[in-house]
C-alpha cells in the first residue's frame, strides 16, 4: 500500500474486465481510474497546501492535525477514501475460489460458525448502512475479529485495530451494474475475496504491537 507523499494511485493487480460477471469493466474503470485516482490527486493537493509532506497516510488518519476543524475533516475524509480504496482493490482477486485452509479462514469460522454465516453477517452489516460507507473485517489483539461499519469515507481506528478486508458501499462501486441492488453487489464481493492477501494482513497484525 502506497502510504508516503507523493501518493500514487496503485495499479490494479488484474484487468478491468477480469472481475466479470461480478463486476463489469465500466464500473471498475469508473471506480478505480476515475474516482479513486481523483481522490489520490486531491490528497496530494491538500498535503502540499497544508505542508504535511512528512506525514504518512496512516499518520494523517490517526494524528490530530493542527488545522481548522473543517480543513482537518476534509483532509482526513480524502485520506480515508484513499486508504479504504487501496485496501478494497487489493483485497479482491480475479481468480475466485473456495476459501483456503489458512489461519484467517479458520479464525473466521471459529468466530462466526461457518463461512456462509460470515457472509450473511457482512450482508446484514451492509444492509444496516443508510447512505454511503464501508464494511470492514478487522482484527484487534484482545477482541479478535470484528465486523465494523463506517460512514462516508471514515476508516477504522487504525491506532487500535488492523483492517483485513473492506467492501465499498458507495454507489459508484456498484450502481452502473446493479443499480440499487446492494445485496447482489455484496454477494459478488464475497465471491472475490482474496483470502491469501487477508492471511498476510492477519499474520502482520498478529506480530504487530497494536
Amino acid at each position: 500500500m502506497n502510504n508516503q507523499y507523493p501518493f500514487q494511485a496503485q495499479p490494479l493487480p488484474y484487468s478491468y474486465i477480469a472481475l466479470v460477471p461480478y463486476c463489469d469493466a465500466d464500473t471498475l474503470y469508473l471506480h478505480h481510474a476515475q474516482y479513486y485516482a481523483k481522490k489520490v490527486c486531491e490528497l496530494n493537493t491538500l498535503v502540499r497546501q497544508h505542508r504535511l509532506e512528512h506525514l504518512t497516510l496512516e499518520e494523517i488518519l490517526t494524528r490530530r492535525i493542527n488545522l481548522p476543524v473543517v480543513q482537518e475533516e476534509r483532509l482526513k475524509s480524502v485520506a480515508g477514501a484513499v486508504y479504504n480504496h487501496q485496501l478494497f482493490f487489493d483485497g479482491i482477486t480475479d481468480t475466485p475460489k473456495d476459501p483456503p485452509l489458512n489461519q484467517i479462514v479458520g479464525e473466521v469460522v471459529a468466530k462466526y460458525g461457518t463461512m456462509d454465516r460470515f457472509g450473511k453477517l457482512i450482508a446484514q452489516a451492509a444492509g444496516s448502512l443508510l447512505g454511503a460507507g464501508w464494511v470492514f473485517l478487522t482484527y484487534e489483539k484482545t477482541a479478535g475479529l470484528a465486523i465494523v461499519v463506517t460512514c462516508n469515507c471514515e476508516t477504522v481506528a487504525l491506532q487500535s485495530v488492523t483492517p483485513l478486508l473492506a467492501v465499498d458501499l458507495w454507489e459508484h462501486s456498484y450502481f452502473l451494474m446493479n443499480q440499487f441492488d446492494r445485496e447482489k453487489y455484496v454477494d459478488g464481493w464475497l465471491s472475490l475475496i482474496d483470502w491469501d492477501k487477508a492471511e498476510i494482513r492477519y499474520q502482520k497484525a498478529l506480530q504487530s504491537k497494536i
